[in-house]
């Protein structure tokens, strides 16, 4: 070793599990599909469903706030794994979920084989599964909070102050056809305290709701440096499962949005009772456009949601344009084949933007999973690849079979879909029905989100009546009409000029497609390489 490799310090390799995804092989199932709103919010609306690739969040945050060389590799191939492993690096943290699981195991077997002095760490929520360090030969395991885990192990404080990377989720599709939007992300807290046996996140960070960025005039000045470099007036606030958890601080954000009349606009997550603490008024000055309600069961009443009449939350909440994502749990042990079509059709009425209809999930590292292990009902034999909740469950239900218990999935995201009409069509019904408010409001913030939507008015009555001229089926087509008519009674008919913008959309629109139909409708996510220097510090 060379006196200028001893001082050099530490480099890092930060990856992702690699591609490709959503494909049936040792690795992966088709039903793994790395995005959000395909695979889980906008299930079955094929065409209708926003394509988006994202980053992986964690590794960049750790990468930002180690004082190390530090390389973060998002998707790669395999063999582009290889070539940057042979780049040299004392240490490679692998980040994957539980569903990957056999790609960490082949990619550590590959650090072992090509790199043999390189030290192996495993995070995210694959870290949780049991025995995890032996059966992938890792030398740590970090479950839980990453940044002060890393710094700590190689040797600086695990205290830090935080700093936030340029970080965000790029649109790559809409109605089939094909943009590049970027939406920059903000992590202001990891996690919940609510403590829910189900939740994976929650038990990760040890029931805390770990605070990254502490004031909301932290999070205003991180929204304004990404003005600035990006543009951006809208966020996604990513990681926080319950950003209202902590009023001061979105108090604090209101009220440096109100000051500025900045008509910056952000999605979160939100239990019911932390979004019961604000009128839904002071959520919308404060930049809330969406917000995530875990409405779980009917029948199993979460202490979250105690007292909430949540269609009527939603539907006050729609009036100032915040859309609302709803997520309901299949296959509790109290859904029966005679009442859990009662309790999908509750949430249905609920009239949400978006829904998630999940499995029953029993994560490694949640007391449901303790307890399902205890009683002897996880289903040892089906693959850590095929736990994803999105397809068949691996415990045993007295009520169904997991051919079953898929069917009720497929049919319930399907009666949500063709009842309520396309995600993207309620969203701008619901963004033009809070403008509406907002130009009566009189808030400075408001106010100019009202003018930016003018702006943008011609594309959503655009896209609007494209969305009926998609709709194949004639019932769907009568539920989008519906919403387009909704939509018109309040900002004028779709005009000539917008409909010929709609014919040209529609037939790029029909040619994708059909495409998929006849070659699958996979995305695979962009491989990128980011370094961020042991001196790193974002751009102001």
């Amino acid at each position: 070793m060379t006196p200028n490799e001893h001082n050099r310090g530490p480099r890092l390799l930060l990856t992702g599990t690699f591609k490709p995804f959503a494909v049936d092989n040792l690795y992966s199932r088709k039903e793994s599909i790395p995005e959000l709103f395909h695979n889980q919010l906008t299930h079955f609306q094929g065409i209708y469903s926003p394509r988006k690739h994202y980053p992986t969040y964690g590794l960049h945050l750790i990468a930002a706030n180690t004082p190390v060389d530090a390389t973060v590799l998002d998707w790669p191939t395999f063999p582009r794994f290889l070539r940057e492993l042979d780049r040299g690096y004392d240490y490679v943290g692998i980040g994957s979920i539980v569903p990957n699981f056999q790609k960490v195991k082949r990619m550590t077997e590959a650090v072992r084989l090509r790199s043999p002095r390189t030290k192996i760490v495993v995070g995210g929520f694959c870290a949780t599964i049991p025995r995890l360090k032996e059966l992938v030969d890792a030398d740590y395991v970090c479950a839980g909070e990453g940044i002060g885990f890393m710094r700590e192990l190689l040797g600086f404080p695990p205290e830090f102050d935080f700093v936030h990377p340029d970080v965000g989720d790029v649109s790559v599709q809409v109605l089939g056809l094909p943009t590049r939007s970027f939406l920059p992300s903000i992590v202001t807290s990891l996690g919940c305290n609510r403590g829910c046996d189900f939740c994976s996140p929650t038990h990760f960070f040890g029931r805390r709701h770990v605070t990254l960025i502490h004031r909301g005039q932290q999070i205003f000045n991180e929204m304004r440096r990404l003005e600035k470099k990006f543009g951006a007036t809208a966020f996604g606030l990513v990681g926080d499962d319950n950003f209202l958890a902590n009023p001061t601080r979105a108090r604090e954000l209101r009220d440096c949005l109100l000051r500025s009349g900045k008509p910056y606009a952000f999605g979160t997550f939100g239990s019911a009772d932390a979004i019961a603490k604000f009128e839904p008024r002071e959520l919308a000055e404060m930049g809330i456009d969406s917000i995530w309600i875990g409405r779980e069961s009917r029948f199993r009443p979460y202490p979250k949601n105690e007292g909430t009449d949540l269609k009527a939350l939603i539907a006050a909440l729609g009036e100032w344009g915040i859309r609302v994502i709803l997520s309901s749990i299949l296959l509790l042990d109290e859904h029966t084949p005679d009442n859990i079509w009662d309790d999908i059709d509750e949430h249905v009425a609920c009239r949400p933007t978006f829904s998630q209809f999940s499995h029953l999930s029993p994560a490694p590292g949640t007391p449901l999973w303790e307890q399902m292990e205890r009683d002897g009902r996880l289903l040892t034999a089906i693959p850590y690849e095929e736990c994803h909740a999105f397809k068949q469950p691996w415990f045993v239900h007295p009520g169904f079979s997991l051919a079953e218990a898929e069917r009720i999935q497929q049919d319930a995201y399907r009666r949500d879909f063709y009842a309520l009409g396309p995600s993207l069509a309620r969203l701008i019904v619901t963004t033009v029905r809070g403008a509406q408010n907002f130009r009566k409001s009189g808030s400075p913030p408001l106010l100019a989100r009202a003018r930016q939507l003018e702006r943008r008015l011609w594309f959503y009555k655009s896209a609007m009546y494209d969305m009926e001229l998609l709709a194949d089926d004639p019932g769907l087509r009568g539920v989008v009409r519906e919403l387009r008519e909704a939509m018109e009674s309040m900002v004028g008919r779709v005009t000539s000029f917008e409909k010929t913008v709609a014919a040209g959309a529609f037939v790029a629109g029909s040619a994708r497609r059909a495409c998929n139909r006849a070659f699958g409708d996979v995305l695979q996510p962009r491989t990128t390489v980011t370094h961020y220097p042991a001196d790193w510090k974002p751009a102001p």
